[in-house]
Order: C-alpha cells, then sequence, then structure tokens
C-alpha cells in the first residue's frame, strides 16, 4: 500500500498549486480577452471558462477521493506434519512458529482442543479439511489481533501521545470477537481462573511498566505448557472493532476502517521438497501445505483527507502492515528471509560433499 498520508499531501499541494496556476491563467486570458472582437463574446467566454473549470474540478476529485481506498494480501504457509500430528515449526518464520507455539499451549491446557486434534486421522484429507482447518484459522486470527496489539503497545508508549485520546480495548471490550475465538479467549482468561497457573511454582513471566503507572502488571506468562498473554488494544478513543461475519474483523475510526479477512480454506501451496528436507529435515516430504490469506482492505473516510491535525495517532497503519507482512508473508520469506534461491545451491553442494566423503 502507498503511504497514504503522503497521497493525502501531495493532493493538497495539486488543488494548492491549481488555485494559483488558476490565478494566473485568468489573468492572461482577462488581457488576452480585451484583445479579442466579437459578438457575445462574454457568454461564449463564460462557457469556455465554467467547461474548463468542470474538467479540472473533476480531475481532482478523482484523484482526491479515487486513492482512498486499498487492499493488501498476505499470504502465509504451515505444513502438517502428519507423522507427529501436529504442524511445522520452522524457525525463522515468524507466523509459523507462533501458531505452532500457541497450539501447543491450547493442547496443553483445553482438554477439548486436545482431544479434538488428536483424535483426528491425519492423512484422511477430508477429515483434516473439517476438523483441523477450522482451528488453524483460528489461531491465525488470533495471531494477527496478538501481533496488532503488540505493535499498537509500542506505537503509543510514547510521551507525545495524550492519554485522553486513546482508549486501550480490553478482552471485556470485544465481546462478538471473544466469544467467536477460542484461542483468543483461552490465553487472555485471568490467570487465577485457570487451573495449570494454580499451585506450581514455575514461573516464566514478564512483566511490563507503562508511562501511565510506576505499578508493573504481568503481560506474558508460562505454567506447565499453558500459556498467558494479556490483551489489549490501543486505539484511538473513538476507534470501534466487532466481528463483521466469521472470520472477518472490522476496525473502524473517524479517519479510516480497516477490515481483516483470516481464511484457511485448504488451498495448497508448493513448498519445495529440497526445502522440505535439506532445510527442514522432514522424513515425509509429501506432508501437505496449506496456505492462510489475510485480505486487509482499507477505506478513508472523505472527510480525512481536509483534515490536517492529529495524524500521528493513525501513522501505526503502514508500520504494522509492513512488519507483518516480513512477519506472515509466504513470499517474504523465502524471497527475502532465507533467500532460498541462493541458498538452495549452496546446501546442496555442502550435501553432496558430505555424501562423498561418507
Amino acid at each position: 500500500m502507498n503511504n497514504f498520508l503522503d497521497n493525502k499531501k501531495k493532493i493538497l499541494e495539486l488543488i494548492v498549486v491549481s488555485i494559483f496556476l488558476g490565478i494566473g491563467v485568468s489573468l492572461i486570458s482577462s488581457s488576452i480577452f480585451e484583445y479579442i472582437k466579437g459578438e457575445n463574446k462574454i457568454l461564449i467566454y463564460s462557457i469556455l471558462g465554467l467547461l474548463l473549470i468542470l474538467i479540472c474540478l473533476i480531475y481532482l476529485i478523482r484523484n482526491l477521493f479515487g486513492k482512498r481506498k486499498f487492499e493488501k494480501e498476505i499470504d502465509g504457509f504451515f505444513i502438517l506434519n502428519r507423522t507427529q500430528k501436529n504442524i511445522t515449526n520452522i524457525d525463522n518464520y515468524d507466523y509459523s512458529s507462533k501458531i505452532f507455539e500457541y497450539l501447543q499451549s491450547a493442547i496443553a491446557e483445553d482438554e477439548e482442543i486436545k482431544k479434538d486434534w488428536l483424535n483426528t486421522n491425519f492423512g484422511d484429507i477430508t477429515e483434516e479439511r473439517i476438523k483441523i482447518l477450522p482451528y488453524i484459522q483460528e489461531i491465525s486470527e488470533y495471531y494477527f489481533l496478538e501481533a496488532l496489539s503488540t505493535h499498537l503497545s509500542s506505537f503509543f508508549n510514547n510521551t507525545k501521545f495524550k492519554k485522553t485520546k486513546l482508549k486501550s480495548y480490553k478482552r471485556n471490550d470485544i465481546p462478538q470477537i471473544l466469544a467467536s475465538n477460542r484461542f483468543l479467549d483461552l490465553f487472555s482468561k485471568p490467570m487465577e481462573e485457570r487451573a495449570l497457573f494454580k499451585n506450581s511454582n514455575q514461573d516464566n513471566f514478564i512483566i511490563k511498566f507503562t508511562r501511565d503507572s510506576a505499578e508493573g502488571k504481568i503481560i506474558s506468562n508460562y505454567k506447565r505448557g499453558a500459556m498467558f498473554q494479556y490483551f489489549d488494544l490501543k486505539l484511538p478513543a473513538e476507534s470501534k472493532i466487532v466481528r463483521k461475519k466469521n472470520s472477518t474483523i472490522l476496525i473502524s475510526n473517524r479517519r479510516f476502517e480497516i477490515s481483516i479477512t483470516t481464511n484457511v480454506s485448504g488451498v495448497n501451496t508448493y513448498i519445495p521438497i529440497e526445502y522440505k528436507g535439506l532445510y527442514l529435515g522432514l522424513k515425509n516430504l509429501h506432508d501437505p501445505a496449506y496456505i492462510t490469506n489475510f485480505s486487509i482492505k482499507i477505506t478513508f473516510n472523505r472527510s480525512s483527507f481536509f483534515k490536517s491535525s492529529s495524524w500521528e495517532y493513525y501513522q501505526w497503519l503502514d508500520s504494522f502492515l509492513d512488519e507483518f507482512e516480513k512477519n506472515a508473508s509466504e513470499k517474504y520469506y523465502f524471497k527475502s528471509k532465507i533467500d532460498w534461491d541462493r541458498i538452495y545451491p549452496i546446501i546442496k553442494t555442502l550435501q553432496n560433499k558430505h555424501d562423498k566423503i561418507r
């Protein structure tokens, strides 16, 4: 997505330049007008002037309002490990490693999820699609929300932002989303309500101190495989976050509206056999790899083009989308993160040398 604020600035500059240009042209045309003789010249030039103004206005409006919608498709991937009845933990690929971690934590704590997952007949494509993919879709949506929460917390943890212009949307503030995502509900549930966090001396927690309070709060904790993640979305105070439909979340405010649709439809993606075997060390090279699609649509309000103040409260959008794409995109992972086309010949060469030595 092009940086909207840069586009907005350029359009406003275009309007200002057009005004001055119009004044200059008007002065020149007035001089020319005095030298031209003819009947009804006032009517003729008035019509021509209005026509030119109309054409310019249409052009400006199209430039102003035609660029207020943006769409971004980010495709991630995960590989089923049918032998271990799990998904593959891919090192250095944030999306896959995080959903692997989330799944293990959920299985360790929630008996229903554990039973449903482990009793799946891995290898039966129909059963995998019916039982496994809906879980991955919910985990992936939680992954997006947690990534957004972390990014916003870091972005707004700055003294330049006024507390009165911000609001933290916690788990109880988003009942529609909470009720429809088992992983968000499970991981953000208070620790005192969860059995695995009671009567245990094992603690692995992170305490965060904010500028608003000298008293720290636990934002992350792990006990006996269970995971607690304090959840909040710090957004501009007038924002709203709702469930639009089963797989879509809508965040809206005075400047823009963003809808996020997470979809794990069962569409396969091609992952090189050599990558599975040489890089991941997988034994079953025919385990399927599925696409997780994050469809992000952004619509800026028409009035936002004329607002010049407080844009700093909305500048997280570009930085978040850029960060999320780097963490979740299959394309970015293979081309930029590990540069697979370049490292594969190196891995293959080293393997051939090793085989000759043996």
